[in-house]
């Protein structure tokens, strides 16, 4: 195994994702975790680089600490822009920030330290540094609750492997004094490095993966989310309702639609203005997500008319579900925005029953229901005759 041979594939290699990194910065307008995760592989590729250097040729002695500030560089900016990706503190939270600067200040004083004493005191702690950043890159991906998780997996994945290789690296440089001669140090550092020179490689692969997952679900968010309350939108709705409605069909369950239209909204825009308007949308769609649960599906399907498609199974668990978001409709909206617009709405509800072949059929019923309340008053709930006592 030529290990100066090795370097040198590595940087080349390590070279050519850099450079298509960057290009991706470019073409991904100027998005800054392209341009960390370049200057990473880039750093890497300059302390490998001299590392090399150092082996064919006699450097002075402050160019080890230039090579392993270098490789101790590269795993701290790439999870600056995994952190950067994911709209995250770059330093991660207040624990994670504090441990990392104080491990920081001891590696930068350790290499400065031992640089010219023992060529393995820089290995060591560059190891037990990178190692760290590793663990902390694990802990930030592993508290992101965001799907598909499969591109999050595959570079804990590999982050886990590579800390383990650093650690290894550690305790065979730690153990190399106490068992002298019985440890072929050099050999088994090798190894180790031959092991990070491909996961580094596949690491700096992996990461566009993750970057275009993160901007799909951004487009998707944008063609399914209602701009102005971040509700699903009309289409959206409809989809996730269908598929809520062939679930409960398969498994003999219950679902409750429930539509629900602002009072006189028309003239709240006309007295207030559009603002306001707005506002009372927003306002309504907050406490909608607030007062449902989790699982419900809640949309905004129309100017100022919502839905939702509840799993309860009761009536009276409904009936109170629907009452409850009359008074706070009406306690949170009777003012907005400092404007007495004495916000109400209107609800009609429909729970699945054997008259319904499909999800539009529930929605119609509901949607009776809902003229209903407007033709009785306003302000209150209707429903349409079901059997929701007992189970479909």
């Amino acid at each position: 195994m030529h290990l100066p041979t090795l370097l040198v594939t590595s940087v080349m290699i390590n070279l050519l994702i850099g450079g298509m990194l960057w290009a991706m910065y470019h073409l991904r307008h100027r998005e800054r975790c392209f341009l960390y995760w370049a200057v990473a592989c880039l750093t890497f590729v300059a302390g490998t680089a001299i590392a090399v250097a150092e082996r064919l040729t006699d450097l002075p002695v402050g160019t080890t600490f230039v090579t392993h500030l270098l490789l101790g560089l590269s795993p701290m900016l790439l999870l600056a822009g995994i952190h950067l990706l994911m709209d995250l503190p770059p330093a991660g939270t207040r624990g994670s920030a504090r441990i990392l600067y104080v491990a920081s200040v001891i590696y930068l004083l350790g290499l400065a330290a031992g640089a010219g004493f023992d060529p393995h005191v820089p290995r060591f702690l560059t190891a037990l540094y990178s190692a760290l950043l590793f663990s902390l890159a694990i802990y930030r991906l592993g508290a992101i609750e965001r799907k598909p998780r499969l591109p999050l997996a595959i570079l804990q994945t590999l982050f886990a492997i590579h800390g383990t290789l650093m650690m290894a690296q550690v305790l065979v440089i730690g153990l190399a004094p106490v068992l002298g001669g019985q440890l072929d140090v050099e050999t088994l550092l090798k190894l180790i490095l031959v092991n990070h020179l491909l996961l580094v490689s596949a690491t700096a692969m992996a990461l566009p993966l993750l970057a275009f997952t993160r901007a799909e679900q951004i487009l998707v968010a944008l063609a399914e989310q209602d701009g102005l309350t971040q509700l699903l939108n009309r289409r959206a709705f409809y989809r996730e309702g269908e598929l809520a409605f062939n679930k409960a069909r398969k498994a003999g369950n219950l679902i409750t639609v429930l539509m629900i239209d602002l009072d006189h909204f028309k003239q709240i825009n006309d007295r207030w203005g559009h603002a306001v308007g707005d506002e009372s949308l927003r306002t309504v769609a907050d406490l909608l997500t607030a007062e449902l649960r989790d699982d419900d599906v809640i949309g905004r399907v129309g100017g100022e008319e919502f839905a939702a498609v509840l799993r309860n199974n009761s009536r009276e668990a409904v009936e109170a579900v629907a009452a409850r978001l009359l008074q706070r409709i009406a306690e949170t909206g009777r003012e907005i925005n400092n404007v007495p617009v004495h916000l109400s709405a209107s609800i009609g509800g429909a729970t699945l029953g054997p008259e319904h072949g499909r999800f539009q059929d529930v929605l119609a019923s509901a949607d009776r229901a809902l003229y209903r309340a407007k033709q009785n008053g306003r302000n209150r709930a209707e429903f349409v005759a079901s059997p929701m006592g007992a189970r479909a």
